[in-house]
């Protein structure tokens, strides 16, 4: 989620051995998950509003779809890069698109909900859950960013590692960087939220929601 993707592409590559792509990989994921997006709002809120418990599960799942897209990146090269370049205003479009779907989902269902009405209306409108739905959808929700992909392609596009050992290094290092500091956002956030009241959470959700419909904005209004 972020507008490191089509930064990297004229960089001349280096080869690079296992050693050297996995410091690479542990680099790239860090500074693609730093980066504030939708996808680190949504952790936020649903770690305030959930639990740590929960917001580490929706943490690992970014984790996991940051480690697939890094491995396809790595694998691809410079060719991922070539293609995603030539498709920039596609892919921001797209990702808008997504993340206003989400945020729009979010807003009609917390304003549907009636406060007095307990734990069904709360849950929809904060959209508490399993800790293994909110993986499955936070694995999905990054799945669905293209611009994720993109960052990731960019930097092995300026990489020429050394072959298979080198490239599932590289992805082992984004892997690891991303759950480290989504870890540590989850946790932080999970346990900030115990202080919040039931009217906050909620509040919360929805303004969560209208932060991401901005976001989606500025995305599609770069396009």
């Amino acid at each position: 989620m972020s507008d490191l993707c089509f930064r990297s592409m004229a960089v001349i590559p280096v080869r690079m051995e296992p050693n050297a792509a996995l410091i690479a990989g542990l680099a790239a994921g860090f500074a693609v998950a730093i980066q504030v997006g939708a996808v680190s709002l949504l952790l936020v809120e649903a770690s305030m509003v959930s639990g740590p418990r929960v917001g580490v599960a929706a943490g690992m799942g970014v984790a996991t779809a940051d480690l697939a897209f890094a491995a396809v990146a790595a694998a691809a090269g410079g060719a991922a890069g070539a293609v995603l370049s030539s498709h920039e205003t596609e892919i921001r479009l797209i990702a808008a698109g997504a993340v206003a779907a989400i945020a729009v989902h979010g807003i009609v269902a917390a304003r549907r909900s009636d406060p007095s009405a307990g734990t069904a209306s709360e849950e929809a409108a904060t959209g508490r859950g399993t800790p293994g739905r909110y993986y499955a959808r936070f694995l999905s929700i990054t799945a669905a960013n293209p611009l994720t992909i993109a960052s990731f392609a960019a930097v092995a596009a300026s990489l020429s590692l050394g072959g298979p050992l080198a490239a599932a290094a590289f992805a082992l290092g984004v892997g690891a960087a991303s759950a480290g500091w989504h870890l540590v956002l989850t946790l932080a956030a999970g346990h900030a939220g115990r202080w919040l009241t039931a009217t906050a959470r909620r509040r919360l959700a929805l303004g969560g929601r209208v932060a991401l419909l901005a976001i989606a904005v500025h995305l599609a209004l770069a396009a």
